[in-house]
Order: structure tokens, then C-alpha cells, then sequence
């Protein structure tokens, strides 16, 4: 019994007396490996296996631990009350300061919101090209004009803080279809060249033959006649002259775009083939003033150039008068030898107006001037002799045609002179005077 206390004693002096916690796990372990043997007493043993079981080891251990912990603890940090308190490590200064607000708005979430949207669109046409060889080349013309159709569509707009991100489309519906576009292009060279197109003016270079198909001969065509183009060819052109159509070769033809002096030659040309001996007379001659002093310069006969200071006289009283103006001066002409004749000289008279044969100078009229002597005597023939009865004439008047025969040179001729033979020199005088204009 003895020995039994006195080791209980022990067991109790190892949790009251404090021993060495080192000597303490030393002397666990022994009894553990068997290195110390155990004891004898029944309830001891109890003692010691309960004391020894592993949870209780584990829990004995994780107290010791902490303890240990502790005790660093208040070793470390622990300081009198008067000593100051200094920081026992050193920490790094963070340079790269964090701005907290930037942060925040970088994180913000942005507002997304998507919007259903139907609306219009145009639908473009599309152009068709097609050849043509009536129209100058590389010339377009549109000939149908195309037509945007309309499409209506239906979308899903997705917006982020307003902004259009994405459009995606899940209807379409065709409201108007388009049209077709449908442009010629032409290809003909000569056109190009000529810069004219079908239906324009076009000029005879040199007298040619008008033909049906470019065989028969229809007529012949004077140089620098006007015509109008209907088709062209590499070869031959349709073309229109004064009411007659047939066909040309293509290399007679020329526009004014490339002679503009071709222009003039057929006002000329235009006014020539016009007069001939049965031409009419109540008609203008087709002179502008310029042309009536180009004929009436320069001639070698009118020495006294009565003629040529009164060429805008004669001019005057073709638009007054509605009387060929040149047909009226030729009868001065012929009358008066170019205004050399005695009558002409001392009564103003060119004409020979009023004079018989049996007395000329004596039965002659007297005029004031060359002027109202000539205004005199192209009333008197657009009143008596060249009008039909009731024909309109100047000032409201009507004609009275007492003398009427016709109204060319040769029907004035039968009650107007003796002279069977006047007209031909009355009219070679005509003739002679148009052909200053070339």
C-alpha cells in the first residue's frame, strides 16, 4: 500500500507541482513504448488508461499550443505602460496609390436596353443596258426610267448607355416592288463625230443623189442643203428634204457643230434656188438688210451710187409692202440705166412711170425724191398687178388687180411695158443682183 500512495503522489506532483512540460511528454512517451511499467493497482491503471487515451493526448496538445502561443504573444508585444510603443517590423510603403473612385466608375454597370423598332427602307432598282446604234456613241438615254421600291422592316435595336450597338432584323415585308431601270447605250460613230442626234439638222457637203433604197434615184440634192437626219447607217442615211424622204450616203453629211460657216452658205443657197424667171412676186426675197447693201455695193454701173444709198429703201418696202424688193429695184434699173437717165436725173422718176412712147419724158411723173417715187410705184404694182382682186395687202387695203395676169415678172410684163422682151431684162437684172450674195 505504501508503494501504491507514494506513486499516486507522483502521478498528482506531475499536474500540481508543474514539472517540465518537456519531461512530461518524455515520460508519456516511455509509458507508451513500455520503457516504464505499470502500475499494480487496479484503479490506477484505470486512472492511467483513461488519462492517456489518444483524444485526450490530441486535446492536451492543441491547449499547449495555444498556451505556447500565448505566452510568445505577450513576449513579443508586451511593454510597461511607460515605455513607448514602436512598430517591431517594417512595412513597405505602397507608392502606386489606388484612386477608389475610378474603380468604382470602371465598374459600374452600363445601361443595356433593347427597343423594337418597324420602319420604311427604299428598295434600289436596278439598270438594264441595252445597244443602240441611232444614238451617238458611248451616249446613255434612259428610256424607262427605274423606280425605288418600298420594304417595310421590323428590328430589334440593342442600345448601351444610348449608343446603337446592334440592329438585327426579324421581318421584312415588300410594300412596293421596284422597277427596272432600262438605259440605251449608243454606238454610232458618226453621230459621236458629227455631234448630232436623230432628228437634227444635217448639211449637204456636195450635190447628191437622193435614192429609194440607195439604188433608185429619186432626185439630186444641191451642196449645202439642210435636211433632216431619220437614221443612220455606216453607209447610207435616211434622211428627210423638203417633204421628200430617201436615202443619202453617209460621208455627204455634215453638221454645224463641225463647219459653222456651213450655216450661212445655206440661208444663201436656200435663197438662190428660189428664183428663177416664174418666181413669185408678192413674196419677200428673203434678204436681210445686210444682204441688200452687199448686192447693191460696188456695181461698176451705178456710178452715181444712187442704188447703193438706197439699198435700205428697197429693203423697207419689201417688209412694207409685201413685194419682192429686188423685183422693184430691177425695174429702176432697167427704167433708168442705173439712174442715168434724164427722167431719173430731173424728176425723180426711175421708173419711167407715166411715160408713153410717143411723148417719154414729157408724160413722165415727177416725184419729190428717188425715195417716194419708188414707195409710189410698189404700191401701185402690189394694188394692180401682182395681187388677185381682194387680196389683203398693205394698211387694211385689198387688192384691186385691174392689171393682174399672174404675179411672176413676165405677167406684169403684159400691161406694165411694150417691150415684149422686158421681163427677161427686168429679170436678168433680178438675177444678176442675187448672185452677189454667194
Amino acid at each position: 500500500m505504501s508503494n501504491s500512495y507514494k506513486n499516486n503522489n507522483k502521478t498528482k506532483n506531475i499536474h500540481n507541482n508543474k514539472e517540465n512540460l518537456p519531461e512530461l511528454f518524455k515520460e508519456l512517451q516511455d509509458i507508451k513504448n513500455g520503457r516504464i511499467k505499470s502500475y499494480e493497482i487496479s484503479n490506477e491503471k484505470k486512472k492511467v488508461k483513461t488519462k492517456f487515451n489518444p483524444i485526450v493526448i490530441i486535446s492536451i496538445l492543441i491547449i499547449l499550443i495555444v498556451f505556447v502561443m500565448i505566452l510568445t504573444s505577450n513576449y513579443i508585444f508586451a511593454k510597461t505602460e511607460d515605455e513607448p510603443k514602436e512598430a517591431i517590423a517594417e512595412f513597405e510603403v505602397n507608392r502606386n496609390s489606388l484612386d477608389l473612385n475610378q474603380i468604382i466608375s470602371e465598374n459600374i454597370s452600363e445601361v443595356t436596353k433593347k427597343e423594337l423598332v418597324t420602319k420604311e427602307e427604299n428598295i434600289p432598282f436596278e439598270i438594264s443596258y441595252v445597244v443602240n446604234n441611232q444614238l451617238p456613241k458611248d451616249e446613255q438615254n434612259i428610256i424607262q426610267e427605274g423606280i425605288e421600291g418600298i420594304k417595310e422592316i421590323v428590328v430589334i435595336n440593342t442600345y448601351e448607355n444610348n449608343e446603337l450597338l446592334d440592329e438585327n432584323i426579324i421581318k421584312e415585308t415588300i410594300k412596293q416592288k421596284s422597277r427596272k431601270q432600262i438605259t440605251e447605250v449608243g454606238t454610232s460613230e458618226f453621230l459621236a463625230k458629227q455631234k448630232v442626234h436623230i432628228g437634227d439638222t444635217l448639211y449637204t457637203k456636195k450635190e447628191i443623189e437622193l435614192t429609194t433604197d440607195g439604188t433608185e434615184k429619186i432626185c439630186m440634192i444641191y451642196e449645202y442643203i439642210d435636211l433632216k437626219l431619220l437614221e443612220v447607217g455606216e453607209e447610207n442615211c435616211k434622211i428627210c428634204v423638203d417633204g421628200l424622204e430617201g436615202y443619202v450616203k453617209t460621208n455627204a453629211l455634215v453638221s454645224s457643230n463641225i463647219e459653222p460657216e456651213i450655216v450661212e452658205k445655206n440661208r444663201i443657197k436656200r435663197i438662190l434656188i428660189n428664183v428663177y424667171f416664174d418666181m413669185p412676186l408678192n413674196v419677200p426675197s428673203g434678204l436681210n438688210i445686210e444682204d441688200y447693201k452687199k448686192v447693191f455695193s460696188n456695181n461698176i454701173k451705178d456710178t452715181n451710187k444712187i442704188f447703193e444709198n438706197n439699198a435700205e429703201l428697197f429693203y423697207n418696202i419689201e417688209q412694207k409692202y409685201k413685194i419682192n424688193g429686188l423685183f422693184v429695184a430691177a425695174i429702176g434699173i432697167h427704167e433708168s440705166n442705173w439712174g442715168n437717165s434724164t427722167i431719173a436725173k430731173e424728176k425723180n422718176n426711175l421708173f419711167g412711170f407715166g411715160a408713153y412712147d410717143s411723148s417719154p419724158y414729157s408724160s413722165a411723173s415727177i416725184f419729190d425724191s428717188y425715195k417716194s417715187g419708188a414707195e409710189f410705184v410698189a404700191k401701185h404694182l402690189v394694188k394692180y398687178y401682182i395681187n388677185e382682186p381682194g387680196t389683203k395687202i398693205y394698211d387694211g387695203e385689198t387688192a384691186v388687180g385691174s392689171y393682174y395676169n399672174g404675179s411672176n415678172v413676165s405677167s406684169v410684163n403684159v400691161r406694165y411695158a411694150s417691150d415684149q422682151n422686158w421681163a427677161n431684162r427686168v429679170f436678168s437684172i433680178m438675177q444678176g443682183l442675187y448672185e452677189k450674195l454667194q
